[in-house]
C-alpha cells in the first residue's frame, strides 16, 4: 500500500514537468511569430527583450 503513495508522487512530478516543457514550446512559437529568437539567460548586445520563451529563456529581437 505504501508503494501507491510513492507512485502517485512520481506521477505528479512527471505531470508537472510536462506542463513546463509545453509552456516553453508555446513561448518559442509566440516568439518566432513576433520575428524574435530565444536566448538563454539574457539577450545579446543590440537586441531588445520582447518576451519569454521559457523558464530561463528570453525572446529577443534585433
Amino acid at each position: 500500500m505504501k508503494i501507491l503513495y510513492l507512485l502517485f508522487a512520481v506521477f505528479f512530478l512527471v505531470a508537472q514537468s510536462t506542463e513546463v516543457s509545453d509552456r516553453g514550446i508555446i513561448g518559442t512559437a509566440v516568439c518566432l511569430s513576433k520575428k524574435g529568437a530565444c536566448f538563454l539567460f539574457h539577450c545579446p548586445l543590440n537586441t531588445m527583450r520582447i518576451g519569454r520563451c521559457g523558464l530561463f529563456w528570453h525572446c529577443c529581437r534585433w
